[in-house]
């Protein structure tokens, strides 16, 4: 009775006061039991004290006779009692996850009650950290980290814990990718007259690592336009889109950047230049500049600014081939085939050069053309409306010309006032022969 006394009392203590330490029991046969206190649920003995029973906290019982004890001693918990783990490499690290693989070399003196990885921004993080368990019944293991914040350095261990306690694996560190502002690209902006808008095509090359929260472009009549400024949004994915510039004046000249917001910020992509212009009407000068300079000089300025209203102010796409021959009276031109000059500087000026390009559109050098014009009035509805509402006039004419603003005769603009009449009688110009030859002839 002596004997289970003192067993009582000491069993009690240690499980009290060690309940971190591993409980060594020596046997009379010379044998030795090792038991890890802190896996002791509580120690009972046998009615009759022959008995002691030790109930551990995973339900299972160890029972030894009493008389077979020899001592019981508290010690340190050997390593080789302890699971073995090693740290595995990290690999995949994005902006807010990793994967880092571990193995399980043994499991030490019991069964491995859980493993996995641990990590912080703290060296040597422990199970009391941010961890992922591994249910892996193999003993190597790879383990998704998650949750991680971009930009940011992180510290990870292999981690088992058995009964005895808990070992850790060599220390890692891997840094998460940071965020980074949008990549976009302003790939094209086209005017388009009819709707005075312009349609620009844009395209998100990368999202930085984190989600858009917008996209789109924004537009000024000043250079490098920011969202602070006329702007159209269109979505949050990357990727190319189109989107619209609306509400424009065709007397100004537009800067245009497609612009895309994440959370690092917003970032620009490059800038274009939106005029109001629809057509692309350009000429090839066949004049010899050396032996004709002075003709070659002002013809070239006149089909310029003929260019620049056609360009604005209409569809039409051509190249037009100008020639000059001083045996032409005035100037003559043919339904998409030349125009040109004679020695007459008079004609040498862009209301002429507008009114041969007329001619090479189809005004009164083609039989649909020709065919519209009826007792001298024209039948289209188009040109005759678009002419009514402007001015209020009627559109007529002959088989090779129209009036007004036909610019038959240089008073025909001149006549109008000051410079700004003689320049929208050019612009109206434009407006009537687009109505003619495009829309209702269909040229």
């Amino acid at each position: 009775m002596k004997k289970y006394g003192l067993i009582s009392l000491c069993v009690i203590s240690l499980v009290t006061l060690f309940a971190q330490k591993k409980l060594s029991i020596f046997k009379t046969d010379t044998s030795k039991l090792g038991v890890a206190i802190g896996a002791v649920d509580s120690i009972t003995f046998s009615s009759d004290k022959t008995g002691m029973n030790i109930h551990n906290s995973d339900k299972s019982v160890t029972t030894l006779p009493v008389a077979a004890i020899d001592s019981i001693t508290v010690n340190d918990v050997d390593p080789q009692d302890l699971p073995a783990v090693v740290t595995g490499t990290v690999s995949g690290v994005s902006y807010t996850t990793a994967t880092c693989g571990m193995k399980q070399i043994s499991t030490g003196a019991s069964v491995v009650i859980e493993k996995g990885i641990c990590w912080s921004t703290s060296q040597n993080p422990t199970m009391n950290d941010t961890k992922a368990i591994t249910t892996q019944g193999t003993d190597s293991s790879t383990v998704s980290i998650a949750s991680l914040t971009a930009g940011t350095k992180y510290y990870a261990r292999a981690y088992a814990s058995n009964a005895f306690g808990v070992t850790y694996g060599s220390q890692v560190s891997f840094t998460t990718s940071s965020y980074s502002l949008p990549v976009v690209e302003t790939v094209s902006a086209t005017y388009n007259y009819s709707t005075n808008k312009a349609t620009c095509v844009v395209n998100v090359k990368s999202n930085g690592g984190c989600a858009l929260t917008e996209r789109g472009i924004c537009w000024s009549t000043s250079p490098n336009p920011t969202i602070a400024n006329s702007k159209y949004s269109s979505g949050i994915t990357t990727g190319q889109f189109y989107a619209m510039m609306s509400n424009l004046s065709v007397n100004a000249t537009y800067y245009v950047r497609s612009f895309a917001t994440n959370c690092a910020g917003t970032s620009y992509g490059n800038q274009l230049v939106v005029r109001a212009l629809m057509g692309n009407v350009t000429f090839t000068m066949g004049i010899d500049s050396t032996a004709n300079p002075e003709p070659f000089r002002l013809i070239k300025a006149a089909m310029d600014s003929a260019c620049y209203y056609y360009n604005r102010y209409t569809s039409f796409t051509a190249n037009i081939y100008v020639y000059y021959n001083s045996g032409i009276p005035t100037a003559q031109a043919s339904y998409h085939g030349s125009i040109g000059f004679g020695s007459n500087t008079t004609y040498m000026w862009v209301g002429t050069a507008m009114h041969e390009m007329a001619h090479y559109f189809g005004s009164g050098t083609t039989s649909v053309w020709q065919g519209k014009m009826v007792s001298n009035v024209w039948t289209g509805t188009n040109a005759s409306t678009l002419l009514k509402t402007l001015t209020g006039e009627t559109l007529k004419g002959d088989a090779m010309h129209f009036w007004p603003y036909g610019i038959n005769y240089k008073s025909e603009i001149t006549s109008l006032g000051d410079a700004t009449a003689q320049k929208n009688g050019l612009i109206i110009h434009t407006k009537i022969v687009q109505a003619m030859c495009k829309l209702d002839c269909g040229l």
